[in-house]
């Protein structure tokens, strides 16, 4: 199936500066609020660094989005930062994530805010290349609970370039960065976060599994493991396991379903031929983004691909 593009123009709406709020988008409204015509919806930073992440990439992300699908569940199995959810705030939503760790905090997040919170304060009072090394071992050692997951925000907001990269035997190993202080993220974003949450089903998946209960008229929002744009950065130690050329294949696969299905998919990833090839007849639109694509802290201006079936 494929949509027919919405008559929206993103022109006719002001322009997201990513401060203050965003226009709500096909019926979904901003949490505990009555919803008017001219309701909006204040923004949730995200409470995460994430290598890759849509930060930047936001404002011209969300013109993208479609406003008049009916009402479905938003679905993101690549979750990272999250930060397409936290702007857009839907009333229903999957989100997962092959990254369990990641899971685990916004569970905890989710659950019990206060707590973590608590945590972080601990660490924004102690933070140093020290603590950080002795966060880090205590992490690698230590079973989910808010205490860990204050450990990961830490961990994610002080590490070089915001970085999730584990080892063989699955542990966090990841330098210091040198962040301080560190940016994290204070009572009210984590309370706001907490209740955006709770809309949510977190379920820590592959992405094949994760989308197994997409229904007609879900929307689908992709960010996975960029292929290499060189041929040889491909970052792929975000968990135990790789995501592989393979990987991409069956993930196409599940995208193709999915429109046979009637949902309609927004996905981002490298413009490259690969991917150009594997998304034949999508509809595609190429953007350039600055990101450390390196080890050394040299920013690269690159060109990623935005794939719709609308």
């Amino acid at each position: 199936m494929r949509w027919r593009r919405s008559s929206w123009d993103a022109s006719s709406e002001p322009a997201w500066s990513g401060k203050k709020s965003l226009p709500v988008f096909f019926g979904w409204y901003p949490l505990n609020r009555q919803s008017t015509g001219s309701m909006r919806v204040e923004q949730i930073p995200p409470l995460l660094r994430w290598a890759g992440g849509k930060r930047q990439l936001l404002s011209r992300l969300i013109e993208f989005v479609p406003q008049d699908p009916p009402h479905g569940t938003y679905r993101e199995p690549f979750l990272g930062a999250g930060c397409l959810f936290f702007a857009l705030q839907p009333r229903k939503a999957v989100l997962s994530d092959a990254n369990a760790h990641l899971i685990s905090c916004y569970e905890h997040v989710r659950d019990d805010w206060r707590a973590v919170s608590r945590c972080l304060k601990l660490h924004a009072g102690r933070t140093s290349h020290d603590h950080y090394y002795k966060t880090r071992t205590l992490y690698n050692k230590s079973p989910h609970s808010a205490s860990q997951a204050a450990r990961f925000i830490y961990l994610n907001k002080t590490c070089f370039n915001g970085i999730f990269r584990v080892n063989t035997k699955g542990e966090f190993n990841v330098p210091y960065g040198w962040k301080e202080p560190p940016a994290l993220p204070n009572v009210e974003i984590l309370e706001r976060a907490s209740t955006a949450l709770k809309h949510a089903v977190l379920v820590s998946h592959g992405f094949d599994e994760a989308l197994q209960g997409a229904q007609c008229n879900d929307f689908v929002y992709l960010d996975p493991p960029y292929p290499p744009l060189n041929g040889t950065a491909y970052f792929t130690h975000y968990t135990m396991s790789r995501f592989t050329k393979s990987d991409q294949d069956r993930l196409s696969s599940v995208v193709k379903s999915l429109d046979k299905i009637g949902c309609r998919v927004l996905m981002t990833s490298a413009d490259i031929p690969l991917i150009r090839k594997l998304y034949k007849g999508f509809h595609f639109r190429s953007l350039p983004v600055t990101r450390f694509i390196t080890c050394k802290a040299v920013r690269h201006t690159v060109r990623e691909i935005v794939i719709t079936n609308y």
